[in-house]
């Protein structure tokens, strides 16, 4: 007969030591979970790292296209794990047992089921979304890694200069990208649309300068507190910085902008007189209450909604939109619009019961949105600065572009530049979205899911205008 405190004492020490284990194992690594989401699988995958005793990750959507989504409030204690995500209001809890890490994801008062499975290096990378237009060593130009500094806002921009190399002198064009913070690349959704644009550029003789927004990437200052007028600073910077550079013609000065860069695009044709030429793409025309009107209306009406709720949902931005534009400041916004809701919700006949938490709701989703540069943004008129310009100028817009309506904007384009129409070259894609992708809606989901990143006619376009604008500039055939 087994001695009983012999075993009691066995069992004990089994239970130290798979606890012992257990603390033992480490976070460290990459996991790779899916999580059930509306009858789907959406592949997340974390990568965590320790230093010094703390913690931090990131985490990837592939299917989403987001990736590098910073976690804030890492911890581990060696069983548990917990972390916050930097965007979307969303938290994670977790238990590591042996390979897994079992747990749940919250996120807008929900909670569903996440567990994790640690995977091997490399692997990651195949989950990754197809981007077969991404530039691929061997490059045939030079790559300089740059700094230059905006000395009005003390602030030190980094970016990459690519110059071709088989001639002394070449165009020289910076690439001003659009709304949110990017890096130089304008990494989003697992695209690069700069980086292929400036590799398909340089191959053929003419230099790029893209560069981190202020306050991401290497760049230092604050993108939260800045406005549109701030990044058309930092342009300005950007080009007295190219054109002083070896190999750059400063007659051949110009410069490429993407959505709210378009703007700062006409921003720039209007102030400077060393830009040889201006290149926007699906740059803003229409004064931004009036762009944002349509772009509202577009956007649900392709998600599927009634007419009833496009109806609705813009004439309420409208609203807000306007209470933005008659105020001098975020706070004097805030209990404007809360009185707005009020009405609607009355006049919806909301229940009492539910009425305040579907006003917390509203007035919440709008404030998400509403800072400092959106206060300027919707004040903006880019007529204004378009009306001025008298240089060769070359205007994209896609045909299926839900943010920046091509037939809208084009149009007025076309009515500004109607006295120097031999300055405007316009050009309407058929079947591209706003990035200038071929898609099948134009919807903002599709972004991720395209493997394309920008269409070649784009491109081919591009080079040939800005060659056109020098033709003694070096070139390859397109």
């Amino acid at each position: 007969m087994v001695n009983f405190t012999r075993r009691i004492s066995l069992l004990f020490g089994i239970l130290i030591f798979s606890l012992a284990n257990s603390y033992s194992q480490t976070a460290q690594g990459t996991w790779k979970g899916d999580l059930a989401v509306m009858g789907q699988k959406l592949p997340l995958i974390i990568h965590l790292n320790e230093s010094n005793g703390e913690w931090e990750g990131t985490i990837d959507s592939p299917s989403q296209g987001a990736m590098g989504i910073k976690m804030n409030k890492v911890l581990f204690d060696g069983m548990m794990l917990s972390f916050e995500m930097s965007v979307g209001n969303a938290s994670y809890e977790g238990v590591m047992v042996n390979e897994d890490i079992k747990g749940n994801f919250s996120q807008g008062g929900m909670k569903l089921p996440l567990d994790f499975h640690r995977i091997k290096d490399g692997v990651a990378d195949m989950l990754m979304p197809s981007r077969p237009q991404h530039p691929v060593e061997p490059f045939d130009y030079e790559i300089k890694e740059v700094s230059f500094k905006n000395e009005t806002a003390a602030i030190m921009l980094k970016g990459t200069l690519t110059i071709p190399t088989d001639k002394d002198s070449y165009p020289g064009v910076i690439l001003i990208s659009g709304s949110g913070p990017h890096n130089r690349d304008h990494e989003m959704m697992a695209h690069k649309p700069f980086w292929v644009l400036a590799d398909y550029l340089t191959s053929r003789g003419i230099a790029v300068l893209r560069y981190d927004e202020r306050g991401v990437g290497e760049s230092t200052g604050s993108f939260e507190n800045a406005t549109t007028m701030d990044f058309k600073d930092d342009a300005d910077a950007a080009l007295e910085f190219l054109k002083k550079q070896d190999k750059i013609n400063p007659g051949q000065l110009g410069v490429i902008g993407h959505s709210e860069g378009g703007l700062i695009t006409w921003m720039l044709g209007d102030t400077r007189e060393d830009l040889a030429f201006l290149i926007s793409l699906a740059g803003p025309v229409m004064p931004i209450t009036e762009m944002m009107k349509k772009q509202t209306e577009d956007i649900t009406r392709v998600a599927g909604a009634s007419e009833e709720i496009v109806k609705m949902l813009t004439n309420r931005n409208q609203e807000v939109y306007k209470i933005i534009v008659d105020s001098d400041s975020v706070e004097e916004v805030k209990p404007k619009i809360r009185a707005l809701f009020e009405q609607e919700l009355k006049e919806l006949n909301v229940p009492e019961s539910l009425f305040e938490s579907e006003l917390d709701k509203l007035q919440q989703a709008y404030e998400a949105k509403l800072d400092l540069w959106m206060m300027n943004f919707l004040k903006m008129d880019p007529i204004t600065y378009i009306q001025n310009i008298d240089i060769p100028t070359f205007a994209a817009f896609g045909e299926k572009d839900l943010q920046v309506n091509a037939a809208q904007n084009a149009n007025r384009l076309l009515e500004i530049f109607d006295q120097k129409s031999n300055l405007l070259t316009l050009k309407v894609y058929e079947n591209l979205n706003h990035l200038f992708q071929a898609a099948q809606t134009g919807a903002i989901d599709e972004y991720a899911k395209i493997e394309e990143t920008i269409n070649y006619l784009l491109l081919e376009d591009i080079t040939e205008f800005i060659l056109n604008q020098n033709p003694t500039a070096a070139s390859s055939p397109l």
